[in-house]
This record gives C-alpha cells, structure tokens and sequence, in this order.
C-alpha cells in the first residue's frame, strides 16, 4: 500500500463518515476515524483504527493525532443544533483547530464539507458564483460553517484544500442518495 493512501476522516463514525470509511478500505487505504464517541455497533469497520477525541479541545487533538495523513477530511461537528454552543464550537473551532494543526504536516489535501445553508436563504439553485451573506443566515451551524470556509481560505492561500457542499443527504432502507454537491478547489 502507498504511503500516500492514508486517511484521517473526521466525524467517521457518522452516516457519511462511515460511508466513506468503508469505500477507501475496499481499495486498500489506511483508514483512520476521529469522532467524539466511538462508533454504533453497526457502523463498526474492524480495520479501521478509532480516536474518540474532541476536535474543539487543540491540546487533547494534538496529544491523539500521532500519524502523518495523506488526505484530511473534515466531517466532524455536533449533529444536534439545538446546543448552540457546542453547534458553533465543533464546527468552527473544530475546522480551526484541525487546519491549524495539518498546516504544519504534509497533507496532500484537507477536504472540508460545507454547507448550502452557508449561501443562507436564497432561492435553488445555489451558484458557486453567488455570494455568501452572513445576514440572511439564521442559524448558528450556518454561521459556524461560512465562518469555517472563510477560515480556510485565508489560511490555505497557497495549500491544496477543497471545500464541498452537499445539498441533500438521506439514507432510506440503507440505500444512500447523494442529489447534489458542489465542489470548490482552492
């Protein structure tokens, strides 16, 4: 296996963490998942190695992340919204603390996923052309995210990193549809 196909996936033990744990172990990567609770019984991968860690804790993040990574991607944050704190922290802090911390590794690529509330309220569909307007978003995980992709922006100037933005997700009866995504490279 190639040094170059090893891969850190934040949120990993989540739907779309899961999924793509799972499609880079069939072609051969080493896999590994940081996540805030280790994963269901059901979304458990035996060769994949797992860090229950909290992203928005950087000492903590710096004392698990002992290997190099090829590719960094960045699922991670707190599902449920209703906790605004800890909504805006696992996002935006989160992002921070792990660009900050990859920054100084050789990466090949730090993929972020993004979110279509990051355009706030505008009418479908979304242009990447359009711009982003803090004013019409509503919500703190909105905020959290825009401010999580202007962060990597500016920090990233001259360093390969991506931003992806999924539209719709859902699983029905363990069939996964993805409608939509868009995709940034900067």
């Amino acid at each position: 296996m190639s040094s170059k196909n090893n891969i850190l996936i934040v949120g990993g033990t989540g739907f779309i963490g899961y999924h793509l744990a799972k499609k880079t172990l069939k072609k051969g990567w080493r896999v590994t998942s940081i996540s805030s609770k280790p994963p269901k019984k059901k979304r458990y991968l035996k060769k994949v190695k797992y860090i229950v860690c909290d992203i928005t804790k950087k000492k903590l993040l710096e004392r698990n992340i002992n290997e190099n990574y090829s590719y960094v991607v960045n699922l991670g944050g707190y599902v449920d919204h209703s906790n605004k704190k800890k909504t805006f922290e696992s996002h935006y802090i989160g992002c921070k603390n792990l660009a900050q911390f990859f920054l100084k590794r050789r990466i090949i690529s730090f993929i972020q996923m993004g979110s279509s509330i990051e355009y706030g309220k505008s009418k479908s569909p979304q242009k990447e052309s359009n711009k982003c307007n803090p004013k019409l978003i509503q919500s703190t995980y909105g905020k959290a995210k825009l401010l999580a992709s202007k962060y990597l922006i500016e920090l990233f100037e001259k360093k390969k990193f991506s931003i992806y933005s999924f539209k719709i997700i859902f699983s029905l009866r363990t069939k996964t549809r993805f409608k939509s995504l868009s995709s940034n490279s900067y």
